[in-house]
């Protein structure tokens, strides 16, 4: 590709060069020049002169990075206006035919003596291939040329001279001349700072502007956190993400316990347990989620994510929903650069869950009672509670605990530290890294514990990557890297760490008890009552667990450039191999139970009774747990060739890949066999005068999920692009409108990650029932139990492929010199042959389970929209502001569906995550309402909820309920950042939204008092009362029953209910605001960091998750409906970054 990007530039004018050893007469014809410039980088103003003339402009990035031109261009031919360029900037110029070769400072003596040698020679690239149109100047002199079409080069020079190699893109090379009789061969090496003029792709890379697929690529520095957890920086940074945080818990080994879901251009498929995950390549191998999350923003070279079926095609099944490739750092040549790091992270909860005190918790009880039942006796008496709230006896005689202060701390400290190591020969480059994570929670451990219960997570990651030069045109690359995570944690999960707090009674026990004369022997007494009460402190203190998670991922790749056999192609092989393992221990306790049977208020003696503690021990014991492997390993083999001649250029990839998966446990024979894919893709491209560019692609994908007529799948993918700005019309717009192009793309991609079991949907699976799970025996032998053969899965070798079929148009511009950048996408992708469990067949047919059918088709639309502004003031001050917006809305296009459903139930049309329920009028005043309204199930009373009867037929039923609110997963996600510097001092800030989602208040969940619930304190301030007749309070008429009791229609996840139905009671809009972080830095003078023998001395101060603007206020708004999950958390943090 990089070959491509050459000749697209330079091969026209070169086909006219002799490449001759010549001295520098240039004869530069008058053409009058206008160019307007304000504060833009000199490197865009050479692009701005060479589309004003016929000139090509070669430099070496570093000798122009920083440098601006402030002023306009006004002159009668070339030289005067590079001379207007260039004056006090430092550097020279000479123009040779039509190439200006810029360099910086002034020309040397010679240190060459004798007489003059004819020297002759050629330039390749890092693979071998020739490199045309490479200025070599004879250092100290006005004397070079250029190298011709095959890379060769000859002028006149003496022994000892010293020969200066520059070409646009690659890093100067200088050669002395020690035997003038000898030909020379430079290797020149790409310049990584011109990594923004390539796109990474499928297999590969290509020139940005011949790209006509939706591919967004982000710089690593944005997806910068304090979190170890790299997704969640996802969320309003990447435009086609739709993502979101679902907790803070630290230390998640697994992918259902990390803190954020994300998906490319939403969920597309309605099968709940369908794969909806994009695929994710780490170095080109696949990788999961977890092994996503644990990369480290400093070791990342590059982070892109394909989204339309173009840039996905390639990939076949496996990049059905989209496609995160990530590249990491490679070594270079040169002397070893050294990198460390540490940051200091202080976290505590974006927010709390505010309860009641005490004392109003059982006044409020006392209330729910008799509002309920007049006649009823009050649980706490007015004495017990003036005695609680008086202070005057102990904590544990009338317990009034805060469960949230007894188990969690106020904050926790975290520690990230780091040191990468990059250098390199001409024939060896190598990247090493180690990073280290420690990660702490909130759990408080109590004092008479032998062994710590809160969470601890150390991680410790090693990388080492290698590209190695075997000889011309050979190359060998090899990535390697392992994770290795050490949780240490409560044996009780914490994933809904808050509703431990909030589901105990904070009156009826305490914690824990002193030792009574009989119970004095060192141990904690944890309390209780006599029927045995869950007491949330005891179930975190008596145990913890030890898990262990690993991971390693190597690739060796293998590349020879075969342009001797035929020009420009390629050849590339790599194996690499995936192990993951995790294990766990359990260590536990029996602990010792009791409630307070006695109390001597004139002695203070107390009597403590037993609550089952025969088996009780303070002896740890061990379980093992789960443990589990997974092995992939995958083949593949890639040709790529690219040419280019004249106006024209073209590249073909051609890609073999073969994948073997093993893991460990199984569950049967079938699910024991190894997982095998195939698939052959190709891709061809075409670019016209750097202006018009078609491609085609294709992936043929072998599934063994399938029936063999099934088992292949054929996805195509075409697409075009137009660069508009390089027609030679667009020149008189250049000051406007620098760069326009649009990208029209259209393709099918397939997927068979439907469910995970069956795992083979063409044949039958039968197991076995459990013995006692209610089959009765049919014989004499009456009330027995017996195990029985039943079906598990239905055969079915008529299923389809399920297939993404994606329309995308692009469109990217710069404007006003590159001050503003813009990309637009809108897109469609129609999802046919659904494939989910058919459950609209009749009872009496007697099917036993629920089979898997290509049942339906969703209709996704969207659109992905970012803008770039960035201005340089001066070279010591710019700023660069980025914004990002997603939308995306997916409907049931076809489904099937029962035929008695009524007209609003069904679900074409409907948002395929938009919930249904019924629609809450409010509540009822009086009695008379009650009497005069459509019948509803429950204990209903005044201060109940009252339901719209839809099909006005007099009662509140199944057939009532409609779809309601927004999607349960976000519509709209947006976001922006800012970087601003500052002579040496830097400000970063980013923000992140979210609107038109909504979510549910799940009342089972928080009603107060049921299940020893804690009553909100946003129930207390707006609940229904005699007092309070509000139609519309945050809560009915209290009770200390459950919610269900007496409005059974909010009773949602009922294993009585043929589907979920919630209400618009407890419905919320999930919009927000949140700002995400906000850093200073501030970077040493180089002077003073150079005394110190450092190149960088970097201070920085952060604040991740600062602040939140919402009208929701239970919880931190973005967790939704998971409320009591562990929190997510603010981080403050303190970081310091050298190098060496």
């Amino acid at each position: 590709m990089k070959k491509t990007l050459r000749d697209c530039l330079l091969m026209s004018s070169l086909l006219m060069s002799p490449g001759l050893a010549q001295p520098i007469i240039a004869q530069v014809q008058t053409q009058e020049i206008v160019i307007n410039m304000k504060n833009e980088s000199l490197a865009k103003a050479f692009k701005r002169l060479e589309k004003a003339t016929k000139y090509k402009v070669l430099y070496a990035s570093q000798d122009v990075e920083g440098l601006t031109v402030s002023r306009n261009i006004k002159a009668s031919n070339v030289r005067e206006a590079m001379t207007q360029l260039l004056t006090g900037k430092g550097l020279t110029f000479k123009i040779d035919k039509q190439f200006i070769t810029v360099t910086k400072g002034t020309l040397h003596i010679s240190k060459g003596a004798g007489e003059f040698y004819d020297i002759k020679g050629k330039v390749v690239d890092e693979n071998g291939v020739e490199l045309p149109g490479v200025y070599v100047l004879l250092q100290g002199t006005k004397t070079g040329t250029t190298t011709g079409v095959n890379g060769e080069f000859s002028l006149k020079a003496r022994k000892g001279d010293v020969l200066k190699f520059s070409f646009v893109g690659y890093k100067n090379e200088f050669a002395e001349i020690k035997n003038p009789q000898r030909s020379l061969k430079i290797d020149l090496r790409p310049d990584a700072k011109n990594l923004d003029e390539v796109q990474v792709v499928a297999f590969g890379t290509q020139k940005k502007e011949s790209v006509v697929s939706s591919i967004t690529t982000v710089k690593p520095g944005d997806l910068k956190v304090s979190s170890s957890d790299l997704t969640t920086s996802f969320a309003g940074r990447i435009p086609g993400m739709v993502a979101w945080q679902t907790g803070g818990l630290p230390g998640g080994l697994t992918e259902s316990e990390m803190n954020t879901k994300f998906y490319i251009r939403g969920i597309t498929s309605f099968q709940s347990g369908a794969n909806t995950d994009p695929l994710i390549l780490i170095d080109g191998v696949e990788s999961s989620k977890l092994e996503l999350s644990r990369i480290q923003v400093e070791d990342i070279e590059s982070f892109s994510v394909l989204k339309d079926a173009s840039a996905t095609a390639m990939y076949g099944a496996r990049g059905a929903n989209g496609v995160i490739k990530v590249t990491t750092k490679k070594g270079e040549e040169g002397s070893v650069y050294t990198n460390f790091r540490y940051e200091s992270v202080l976290t505590q909860p974006t927010s709390t869950i505010d309860v009641v005190d005490p004392i109003t918790y059982m006044r409020m009880y006392d209330q729910a009672q008799l509002g309920r039942n007049p006649n009823a006796t009050p649980q706490y008496s007015v004495d017990y509670i003036n005695k609680t709230a008086s202070g005057k006896y102990p904590s544990w005689l009338y317990p009034h605990t805060d469960w949230y202060k007894q188990l969690f701390k106020d904050f926790a400290w975290n520690h990230r530290a780091g040191v990468n190591i990059r250098g390199g020969s001409k024939k060896v480059q190598y990247y090493a890294a180690i990073n280290y994570n420690r990660d702490e929670g909130m759990i408080k451990t109590d004092k008479l514990n032998d062994f710590d219960c809160n969470i601890v997570n150390n991680q410790t990651q090693f990388r080492t990557n290698l590209n190695i030069d075997l000889r011309s045109g050979i190359k060998l690359v090899i990535n390697s890297v392992a994770t290795l995570d050490k949780y240490h944690g409560p044996q009780t999960s914490q994933t809904e760490a808050y509703y431990y707090a909030f589901n105990a009674s904070p009156v009826d026990f305490a914690p824990t008890y002193p030792a009574d004369e009989t119970h004095n022997f060192p141990h904690i007494l944890f309390g209780t009552t006599a029927s045995k009460k869950t007491n949330p402190y005891m179930e975190i203190q008596k145990g913890y667990i030890n898990r262990t998670r690993f991971s390693t991922t190597n690739r060796a790749e293998y590349i020879h450039n075969l342009s001797k056999l035929v020009k420009g192609l390629e050849f590339r092989a790599s194996a690499s191999l995936v192990q993951t393992g995790y294990y766990s221990n359990e260590f536990f306790t029996t602990p010792y139970k009791y409630y307070l049977s006695s109390y001597d208020n004139e002695t203070g003696k107390f009597t403590l009774a037993d609550v089952e503690n025969s088996m009780a021990s303070r002896t740890l014991n061990a379980n093992e747990g789960a443990r589990s492997t997974d092995t992939r390993i995958t083949y593949t083999g890639t040709l790529i060739h690219q040419a280019a001649w004249g106006n024209h250029q073209t590249s073909l990839t051609a890609v073999v890949q073969s994948q073997e998966r093993t893991f460990t446990p199984i569950s049967d024979v079938l699910n024991g066999q190894p997982q095998r894919n195939l698939t052959y893709s190709a891709r061809g491209n075409y670019g016209y005068k750097d202006r018009y560019f078609i491609e085609g692609s294709f992936g043929y994908n072998g599934s063994e999920r399938f029936a063999k007529a099934k088992r292949f799948g054929f996805f195509p993918a075409v697409g075009g692009a137009w660069v508009a700005s390089n027609e030679p019309w667009m020149k008189k717009l250049d000051k406007y409108i620098s760069y326009l192009k649009f990208r029209l793309s259209w393709g099918k991609v397939g997927n068979d990650g439907i469910v995970e079991t069956p795992r083979f949907v063409f044949l039958p699976q039968i197991g076995t029932t459990a013995a006692g799970t209610g089959e009765q025996d049919p014989t004499a032998n009456a009330g027995a139990q017996f195990a029985r053969k039943q079906i598990v899965a239905y055969a079915n070798p008529n299923i389809l492929w399920e297939i993404a079929e994606q329309k995308n148009l692009g469109i990217e511009a710069k404007l006003f010199g590159g001050l503003i950048e813009a990309q637009a996408d809108i897109y469609q992708e129609i999802r046919h042959n659904i494939i989910s469990t058919r459950t609209t067949i009749p009872a009496n047919m007697g099917i036993e389970v629920d089979p898997l059918a290509n049942i339906g088709k969703t209709d996704s639309r969207g659109v992905d929209l970012s803008l770039k502004v960035q201005k340089a003031f001066s070279n010591d001050c710019w700023m660069i502001l980025n914004g990002t917006l997603t939308y995306n809305k997916t409907k049931y296009k076809e489904v099937e569906e029962a035929t008695n459903k009524p007209a609003w139930q069904r679900k074409v049309g409907h948002e395929i995550s938009q919930p249904i329920g019924y629609i809450a009028e409010g509540l009822f005043r009086d009695q008379a309402e009650i009497d005069n309204s459509p019948r509803q199930d429950g204990d209903v009373m005044p201060g109940d909820i009252k339901y719209r009867d839809i099909n006005n037929d007099g009662v509140i039923d199944v057939n009532d309920a409609t779809y309601i609110g927004y999607p349960e997963t976000p519509r709209l996600i947006y976001g922006f950042t800012g970087f601003v510097n500052y002579k040496g001092w830097e400000l970063n800030f980013a923000f992140q939204g979210s609107g038109q989602r909504s979510f549910f208040i799940n009342p089972i969940k928080v009603s107060p008092f049921y299940g020893d619930h804690a009553m909100l304190k946003a129930i207390y301030d707006s609940h229904w009362s005699e007092d309070n007749q509000d139609t519309h309070a945050f809560w009915p008429r209290l009770s200390t029953s459950s919610i269900a009791q007496h409005n059974p229609q909010e009773d949602w996840y009922s294993s009585s209910n043929a589907e979920i139905r919630k209400s618009t009671y407890f419905m919320r809009n999930c919009s927000f605001l949140r700002c995400t972080n906000i850093e200073v830095a501030y970077n040493l003078p180089k002077k003073f960091v150079s005394t110190l023998g450092l190149k960088l001395f970097k201070l920085s101060f952060k604040v991740n998750n600062a602040f939140c603007l919402t009208n929701f206020k239970l919880w931190d708004v973005e967790l939704g409906e998971s409320g009591f999950n562990y929190p997510i958390q603010r981080t403050y943090s303190a970081a310091i970054n050298i190098s060496f």
